[in-house]
């Protein structure tokens, strides 16, 4: 009888120490290849960030093997549609008398939208938009800004991602949110 009970046991720990986010992918996939990515809008060099903010994203978090299309059992096509930098917050500007308003922070804001298909059985396994965003200030370095760039709670020298120029941080703040949010989409298809 022990040793039917410590056999049992054996059993469950051993199957409750496998956790894979994989087992929530189509097991028929393994394998995933990224589009090019289409470039709507204005701004340079864009794609080639989130193409390999994306890459480095799947081949981390060792989800599915990124490969070419000829090879790949599915395929994830990103179009991004527009990148805006908008006025997040105002004060009043203390140096000019007329009392006009001055932005103090600023959020750029990039609007894609995203495709993983299913090669192998020729269907979409989602279709979504996102919208992730980074904050900057008017100052000339991110990291002493004193503002939660990315919304994590951290500012500047308390949080590793707040660094260089304030507009090219917050873009890749952004992507960085971008990636994460399609991992976990992709993790929780099914």
């Amino acid at each position: 009888m022990k040793k039917l009970l410590l056999l049992i046991g054996v059993i469950i720990i051993q199957g409750c120490s496998y956790y894979s986010v994989r087992g929530s992918i189509p097991a028929h996939i393994k394998t995933i290849a990224i589009a090019p990515i289409v470039n709507e809008t204005t701004e340079f060099g864009i794609s080639d960030q989130i193409m390999a903010q994306v890459s480095d994203y799947l081949i981390r978090e060792n989800i599915l093997e990124v490969t070419n299309e000829n090879d790949a059992e599915s395929r994830l096509t990103i179009v991004l549609k527009s990148l805006d930098d908008k006025p997040l917050t105002y004060s009043l500007n203390s140096q000019n008398s007329s009392g006009y308003e001055r932005v103090e922070e600023w959020q750029i804001q990039i609007n894609v939208e995203v495709n993983w298909h299913d090669l192998t059985r020729d269907e979409s396994l989602f279709d979504n938009s996102y919208h992730p965003w980074g904050a900057y200030g008017t100052g000339t370095d991110i990291s002493t800004d004193k503002i939660d760039n990315d919304n994590d709670g951290k500012v500047d020298a308390e949080d590793d991602d707040e660094f260089g120029s304030p507009r090219e941080s917050a873009l890749r703040i952004a992507i960085d949110k971008l990636s994460e949010e399609l991992i976990n989409q992709i993790t929780s298809t099914w």
